[in-house]
């Protein structure tokens, strides 16, 4: 038996209070009808929809896909209407925004989508679809590469409520543990973004998850070290390619995440293995950074 509480290493991956939940569903459904179900399919994706956010979650990720604008990069039919650039495409939704009393002045256009920041922010991405507006994949656009890209954010929530089935909600947990740890060990959000995060651990055998926190964060974590990005890729659990890849910014940052969770991973060996429960929290902490739990 280990003397390390695990309600005390679940604290560090604590999800958000119902009272924050509840502001984050009023914003994101009041955009989604300022939007109108007749122009958008809208939908959210990220750490809110996927059920691995902090407890001090601060943003929401919803998609809005034009209903009547296919993509011109991976559409399989042809579109209506003429073309539409990119910059239209953000600046009607913008123009949405604008004409709002609760939300003119309170949005900036970004790289990929525009955030609303109205305490929690609300990061809308652009999307024209492919095949349909009401299936994966839709393509959104980078502003600063100039490209659309795919992106399934439909699949990619179904893919991880199904490891989470699979695994007793162990997936889903150690998710939000390890958005703690990074946060804890860096604050260079390039080492391991939240989404490459849930991608990597999608990846991870589903026998190594644990609901005893201290076990799965081990366990994976040393699976994780071990992993070889050049001869075992980490295919997207939604569809597309592995996070890998050389235009993705992750793949230069995997060897300092990897360095990283080695340093972290022996004492959180010695956390599990300590004679007692202050020596225990002490190493656990030590783990983290020096973060203690909130």
């Amino acid at each position: 038996m280990s003397n390390l509480p695990n309600e005390f290493v679940l604290r560090y991956a604590r999800p958000p209070s119902d009272s924050i939940v509840a502001q984050a569903q009023s914003l994101h459904q009041n955009v989604r009808a300022l939007l109108g179900d007749d122009n958008y399919a809208t939908l959210l994706q990220g750490s809110y929809k996927n059920d691995t956010s902090l407890w001090d979650m601060n943003d929401v990720d919803l998609v809005a896909v034009s209903r009547g604008l296919v993509s011109g990069t991976f559409g399989s039919v042809s579109p209506g209407g003429g073309t539409v650039s990119w910059d239209e495409i953000f600046a009607r939704i913008e123009r949405k925004l604008q004409g709002d009393a609760r939300y003119a002045g309170k949005w900036e256009r970004k790289d990929k989508c525009i955030q609303l920041n109205t305490g929690v922010k609300i990061d809308i991405v652009p999307a024209v679809y492919v095949t349909s507006p009401e299936s994966d994949p839709v393509a959104i656009y980078s502003r600063r590469e100039g490209v659309e890209r795919r992106n399934w954010p439909r699949n990619h929530y179904d893919a991880g409520a199904e490891k989470s089935r699979r695994t007793n909600g162990a997936f889903k947990q150690t998710v939000r543990l390890f958005k703690a740890w990074r946060r804890a060990v860096t604050s260079d959000s390039k080492v391991a973004p939240s989404f490459y995060i849930e991608c990597l651990l999608h990846a991870v055998p589903d026998g190594l998850f644990s609901n005893v926190g201290a076990d799965a964060f081990v366990f994976v974590g040393h699976a994780i070290v071990a992993w070889n990005c050049n001869t075992n890729p980490v295919v997207r659990p939604g569809g597309g390619d592995s996070i890998f890849i050389p235009t993705e910014r992750y793949a230069p940052q995997f060897k300092l995440f990897q360095e990283l969770l080695r340093n972290s991973l022996a004492y959180a060996e010695e956390a599990r293995r300590a004679p007692s429960e202050q020596l225990a929290r002490e190493a656990w902490i030590r783990a983290f950074n020096g973060q203690r739990p909130s």
